[in-house]
């Protein structure tokens, strides 16, 4: 969802975003993040309504930036080939070195924001939550039912959560890749389609 915003919280949002991207968000104050940005506390304040809601909406700026990423549970159910086919893509494309800043941001901000998730709920539901629907669209669309192909999509999202910390603590790529294939293909490639069993 786009929210309408006037020219001048458009360009503060864009700032936000180029300046987390970059430096990312650890130990950043509202003050900090508006003088960096040749801003002030009182006018982000007044376009966005408080840190969390800043912080949340330049996040999601930045992720619109990684088409990859931000078109990726449509690509999932465009792209040809059977589900394990279509996973191995989603994984190729999450892992692609251009969008590593923004797993980065993704990553630090929610361990930020776990450590007070009263200050940061606006970012907690915000952040990560397209994916798990669209996981389960896609395991849905290849015959399961819709209690197994909602768990199905946690797992797969757990898997690729893990890999991404892997890659983003330096794991080779093609060691990854590797792990999972051969993950998904025993998760996922036992011809289960997640139906309910007779037994």
């Amino acid at each position: 969802m786009t929210v309408e915003r006037s020219p001048e919280a458009a360009r503060l949002l864009a700032l936000s975003a180029d300046y987390m991207l970059e430096h990312g968000i650890g130990g950043v104050s509202l003050s900090r993040l508006a003088k960096d940005i040749g801003s002030n506390n009182r006018m982000l304040l007044y376009y966005f309504g408080s840190k969390d809601e800043l912080f949340t909406a330049a996040i999601l700026e930045a992720y619109r930036r990684f088409p990859g990423l931000h078109g990726l549970m449509t690509a999932l159910q465009e792209v040809g080939g059977g589900l394990e086919e279509r996973v191995g893509y989603g994984w190729r494309t999450i892992r692609a070195a251009e969008n590593r800043p923004y797993i980065a941001l993704v990553f630090e901000s929610f361990a930020l924001a776990v450590r007070d998730p009263e200050s940061n709920s606006t970012q907690l539901a915000a952040v990560g939550s397209e994916w798990p629907r669209g996981l389960t669209r896609l395991f849905a669309t290849h015959g399961y039912d819709p209690e197994r192909a909602q768990l199905a999509a946690v797992q797969l999202l757990a898997l690729w959560r893990g890999l991404q910390f892997l890659l983003l603590e330096g794991s080779g790529v093609s060691e990854l890749d590797n792990a999972h294939d051969r993950a998904i293909a025993a998760m996922f490639g036992t011809g289960d389609r997640g139906r309910a069993s007779a037994d």
